[in-house]
């Protein structure tokens, strides 16, 4: 692939926010959220980790109330494409709003973003701002993907007329998915680093025994993703 010899690091969702629908968008996997998302009655949700807004549109022409929210504000703007309702900027291990939800969601692994020490003030902040009888549902890595990716996997392509290299390798001692991207611009080589935690089910339910009684879909994609459903306490 080519490209101009400037090299740039960019934090986060800087760049791949532009192309994250046609990258990274799986409209298969809608369809199993909301399978989970709609077996119990509820009007209010709160999104976290929106990402480019799609999810929080498919609820909102439901006729859901819903507040979607990002820790990035390049997601947002791109989101201004898919969702035209409140999205927030907040960081969903340390938000205080004045309202209450009957649900939080937070899926496509955003959970893996965060640190093991941070688990616990995920899972508080959610408490908090849920309803009596609310819900927490989010998706997270298998334990197994530590393996898949032992060898690393490496995809090529175009995304939107610009050559792109994403690799995923994996960390099996620090328990640690690595996926790098890379775009070959016209204004140089742009390359973005990901960094993903994988946690087993007994550190989750461990870190969210205090707050939730907890139901895992360990199958919901088999060897690849868990499903948590936390039923506040």
């Amino acid at each position: 692939m080519e490209g101009s010899t400037n090299n740039t690091n960019v934090a986060n969702y800087q760049l791949l926010s532009k192309y994250y629908d046609e990258l990274l968008s799986d409209q298969e996997a809608f369809s199993l959220w909301l399978k989970y998302i709609e077996e119990k009655p509820f009007k209010t949700v709160l999104e976290l980790a929106s990402g480019s807004g799609i999810l929080a549109d498919i609820l909102a022409k439901k006729g859901y109330i819903v507040t979607a929210s990002d820790i990035s504000e390049d997601m947002k703007e791109v989101a201004k494409n898919n969702y035209d309702g409140e999205y927030l900027i907040l960081n969903m291990i340390d938000y205080h709003l004045d309202r209450k939800f009957d649900l939080i969601i937070c899926f496509v692994d955003s959970i893996n973003y965060l640190y093991e020490e941070e688990l616990y003030s995920f899972f508080k902040c959610a408490h908090e701002h849920l309803n009596e009888n609310g819900r927490l549902i989010f998706d997270m890595h298998n334990i197994s993907r530590l393996k898949e990716f032992k060898e690393s996997y490496i995809e090529e392509g175009y995304v939107s007329d610009i050559p792109y290299l994403w690799t995923i390798t994996t960390d099996e001692y620090e328990d640690i998915i690595h996926q790098h991207f890379t775009f070959y611009t016209n204004d140089g080589m742009i390359q973005e680093h990901h960094i993903q935690n994988v946690f087993s089910i007994e550190l989750i339910k461990e870190k969210m025994k205090d707050f939730f009684n907890i139901r895992v879909i360990d199958d919901f994609v088999k060897d690849e993703k868990v499903l948590i459903i936390g039923e506040k306490k």
